[in-house]
């Protein structure tokens, strides 16, 4: 199983890496917004060198701008670790060819099975679809993951836009390993009521 954190809030980050249960860190313009920041390449650079006192392996950055493929390039010379994410549309598979780094790109975007097809097929290490997206629009949602899940072998599907705990174990069961958690949903996870009920009676009794 592999977590990483789907958020650029660095509070969220400082208070969940001691428990070194997320790997990494994805972000994206939209986070970066939510988070307060602009997307620009000085606060990727920013956010790589918090993530990095923190401990986190691996951060990804998205592609924006007019000039995807210099912006690539841009987040890759960033520092170890850094993956760069490009949109699996038409503007983006050149890009991926032009950086001819496969191994630290993200696909995102993704909404189809042959999106995964076209990752697979260029080896990329990443590929990110959306499941809450998908399944708000349509009610194709899991047979198009079962299938994603059968396709996958050496690129690692990252399963993003996620909703609730219980979508998440949904997927779990369905096979997938990889997950983009929102930062609210990992920071609840160890805030479990009746988690805290028994830690609190086990205190009670040794007092």
């Amino acid at each position: 199983m592999k977590l990483l954190l789907d958020t650029a809030d660095t509070d969220v980050w400082q208070r969940l890496a001691p428990q070194g249960v997320f790997a990494g860190i994805t972000t994206n313009p939209l986070l970066m917004q939510r988070a307060g920041m602009t997307c620009s390449i000085e606060n990727y650079n920013r956010l790589f060198e918090q993530a990095q006192a923190l401990g986190y392996g691996e951060i990804h950055f998205q592609v924006f701008g007019d000039d995807w493929a210099t912006c690539a390039e841009d987040i890759l010379s960033i520092g170890p670790g850094v993956f760069v994410k490009i949109p699996a549309v038409a503007a983006g598979l050149p890009v991926v060819n032009h950086i001819d780094c496969p191994d630290r790109v993200t696909l995102t975007a993704i909404y189809s099975p042959s999106q995964i097809m076209v990752a697979e097929a260029l080896g990329v290490a990443y590929a990110a679809p959306y499941y809450a997206r998908l399944h708000e629009a349509s009610s194709n949602a899991d047979p198009a993951f079962q299938t994603m899940r059968q396709i996958e072998q050496n690129t690692r599907v990252l399963v993003a836009s996620l909703r609730s705990s219980e979508q998440i174990e949904h997927l779990a069961q369905m096979g997938f390993r990889t997950f983009a958690i929102p930062g609210q949903l990992a920071l609840e996870w160890t805030e479990n009521p009746l988690s805290l009920r028994a830690v609190s009676e086990f205190e009670d009794a040794a007092s």
